[in-house]
């Protein structure tokens, strides 16, 4: 079973809302186990034993669609690559997509995808023959949206029932893929991409915006800072640094926007995210705390709107990332990370999109007015 690494109850986070398929035990069913230890741990009937539950991947749904990248993308040398492949819809109305499935091609060299969509299909006169083309960690196309990602442990990201984004006809989507070579091998990667959606417009448009330093978060003073401006730098030998970066809302955009997801991506240092909305004088709410952040199961967190109203985002409020990281021989992922920069002992660490460098960025989740 994939680790839970979400904390909702402790002095850095205190929550009421739930998350949808939480798999930790209710109290009762601790106590359960407790109970049967302290009686030693009798055996139960064999009669009535049940097979162990199979926990398969969670798959996408009734979906649409499924569209691979045109042709098989060759992964060489030792540094990282990033790609974009465009993806033509064919869609001859407009639709709203409420979920999609990323299948990466190749677990060994794909890092993470970023799906965006392309209303004017701008990508088709940067795209080659081979449907691609080279980019950044952004597909440079504009107007574009957040439409889905994919990172290790990643689930597929669907939309809260009654909400969807919109999808134009003869719009596409641009597959934005970081690629980390073997260095020792020359692999093939065949990415593809399921989409579900509706004909009927839903009751509220929704959308993913990434929170992170190239898309607006400014970043905080840290305890690294040797300037006047702050900087982010992990120290080689830090066990435990923090970098924040704060997002804001301007005042002269109009409603509340519900927060109904929040995903942390963070590189091989990274060991926890907190995440708080910051009202000023209403005070602040916390919207995620992943104390135990594992590079290998990065996932965006939907929560339950059965177990209290969702968050709201309004105009003037603050969404503040706080990343800590180990950049030490103490941290299990190190000798990943000094493979990824060709090295052999911590050096201080920048942001960077490459797989040695370090980000700390929440992939969010809003339903519009």
């Amino acid at each position: 079973m994939p680790p839970f690494p979400v904390e909702t109850d402790s002095e850095a986070c205190s929550m009421e809302l739930g998350f949808l398929d939480d798999p930790r035990l209710a109290d009762e069913d601790k106590q359960l186990i407790s109970d049967w230890v302290e009686a030693g741990s009798p055996e139960g009937d064999p009669a009535t034993a049940v097979d162990a539950p199979m926990h398969a991947p969670r798959e996408l749904e009734d979906y649409d669609v499924e569209l691979p990248i045109q042709e098989d993308f060759l992964v060489d040398g030792d540094r990282d690559i990033y790609r974009c492949f465009r993806i033509p819809l064919s869609l001859q109305q407009d639709v709203w997509l409420t979920g999609m499935q990323i299948l990466p091609g190749n677990d060994a060299v794909v890092h993470h995808v970023l799906v965006w969509t392309d209303p004017d299909d701008s990508s088709a006169g940067q795209a080659g023959a081979d449907g691609s083309y080279g980019c950044s960690g952004f597909p440079d196309i504009f107007p574009t949206e957040l439409a889905g990602a994919w990172a290790p442990g990643g689930q597929p990201p669907e939309f809260p029932q009654g909400t969807g984004m919109p999808l134009s006809a003869g719009s596409s989507l641009v597959m934005n893929i970081h690629y980390h070579p073997t260095g020792t091998s020359t692999e093939r990667d065949r990415t593809r991409i399921r989409l579900r959606w509706d004909e009927q417009p839903p009751e509220h448009e929704a959308k993913f915006s990434l929170l992170d330093l190239p898309f607006g978060s400014m970043l905080q003073e840290g305890p690294a800072d040797e300037g006047w401006l702050p900087e982010f730098k992990i120290p080689a030998g830090a066990t435990a640094h923090t970098e924040t970066s704060e997002a804001f809302l301007p005042p002269l955009l109009n409603g509340d926007m519900q927060i109904f997801t929040v995903g942390p991506h963070m590189h091989y240092l990274g060991t926890e995210m907190l995440v708080t909305l910051d009202r000023g004088n209403q005070g602040e709410q916390c919207l995620l705390h992943t104390p135990d952040f594992r590079f290998d199961w990065q996932s965006a967190f939907a929560y339950d709107p059965s177990t209290g109203d969702l968050p709201l985002w309004r105009a003037g409020d603050n969404v503040r990332v706080q990343c800590t990281y180990n950049n030490s021989g103490t941290n299990p992922y190190l000798p990943l990370h000094l493979e990824a920069r060709g090295v052999d002992a911590p050096q201080d660490v920048g942001w960077g999109e490459e797989t040695g460098d370090e980000m700390c960025m929440a992939i969010v989740g809003l339903i519009l007015p």
